[in-house]
């Protein structure tokens, strides 16, 4: 008995040694402090970059603008939170937070939608859909690269179950950099290109990382 008791002992220390390291524990306070410091530094450098549009001041004082921009920094804001939550679903899984991110995009594409059918000021140029379109979803591309490559890093180190919402989230926070950024710097109020060349790239590219996350966010 004795020697069957040692040969289950033995084994049970070379499994646990065989084992992977189990990851830390996740310190999503300390984390949401990181992520903000860092993408508060990166959406400043790339808007220095970028520019501002020459009427933004005027811009600020129209409540349409003003609600978007405010809703694409509340859509970063929310998708960062909620992609840190899930990296330690055992604990800090809000079910409540993990839906703001779709409401936050949901309420963007509602004002894009309210202002289609509003008269154009002809105070603010339109800048042409066929020439600058296909330009402005190249450049959000660009400016939500290194946001999402660094959520897509920082969410690996967790232990998410849900990684197709793991990878969306990463890609919505990027995203709603990118667009923000975008939005203060482009002087165009074209709610079709918006749309088109904005908004329904920043879906695309949701999805995108959605699939990504399967394949990358492995517990």
């Amino acid at each position: 008995m004795t020697g069957k008791t040692d040969t289950t002992l033995n084994l049970i220390a070379q499994l646990s040694a065989a084992a992977p390291a189990h990851k830390r524990a996740v310190k999503p306070r300390r984390l949401a402090l990181y992520l903000l410091a860092v993408f508060t530094v990166y959406a400043l450098g790339a808007q220095a970059i970028t520019g501002l549009r020459p009427d933004v001041t005027a811009k600020l004082t129209d409540i349409w603008f003003l609600a978007e921009i405010t809703s694409l920094l509340c859509l970063a804001l929310a998708s960062a939170a909620a992609g840190i939550m899930l990296m330690a679903p055992d604990a800090f899984q809000k079910p409540t937070l993990l839906k703001l991110p779709y409401i936050v995009f949901a309420v963007i594409m509602g004002l894009i939608i309210s202002q289609y059918t509003m008269a154009i000021d002809i105070t603010h140029p339109v800048v042409g859909i066929e020439t600058q379109g296909l330009e402005c979803a190249l450049c959000l591309a660009g400016l939500s690269a290194i946001p999402s490559a660094l959520m897509f890093a920082v969410i690996k180190h967790g232990a998410t179950v849900h990684p197709f919402q793991a990878g969306a989230f990463s890609v919505f926070t990027a995203a709603g950099i990118g667009c923000l950024t975008l939005r203060l710097a482009e002087q165009t109020d074209n709610m079709m290109h918006l749309a088109l060349w904005h908004y329904l790239p920043t879906l695309l590219f949701a999805m995108l990382g959605a699939f990504i996350g399967k394949l990358v966010l492995k517990w």
